[in-house]
């Protein structure tokens, strides 16, 4: 088996992503995770924004996306490989909320921490100003 390169491990990811591959999504996350969505700390059930550690907490944090969004658009912009084992990628979506039908757009950044060919640490970063006004 090939070892992939730090930046296609992350491109694996938005692809599996973008094709609603869940399963191959959840295979890019380390058994021992760090996923922290816009604010590290705990979160209320259902909540998006937050920690989650390990694989299987990775399954819900994607859970709680589909659950809260509908995906209009997601445009990964670049993928660029910094020192230490990191990726940063960044790009732009929409999401309808579905509560409430507003929209909800953004640009993001994504960081990531890759060992052993997944990724290690996840944090991800939006305006979530953008995302309260459209959850109202």
């Amino acid at each position: 088996m090939t070892k992939l390169s730090n930046k296609s491990v992350v491109k694996a990811y938005f692809e599996a992503f973008s094709r609603g591959d869940m399963e191959k999504v959840l295979e890019t996350f380390h058994p021992q995770c760090l996923i922290v969505s816009v604010k590290e700390g705990s979160r209320k059930n259902g909540q998006l924004h937050g920690s989650y550690q390990t694989r299987s907490e990775a399954k819900e944090f994607l859970k709680n996306i589909s659950d809260l969004f509908i995906t209009k658009s997601f445009e990964v912009e670049s993928i660029m490989s910094g020192e230490n084992e990191v990726v940063y990628a960044n790009g732009t979506f929409t999401h309808e909320v579905k509560a409430t039908g507003k929209l909800f757009y953004s640009t993001w950044v994504q960081r990531c921490i890759i060992e052993e060919g997944m990724i290690k640490e996840y944090r991800f970063y939006e305006d979530s100003a953008a995302y309260e006004q459209a959850a109202i």
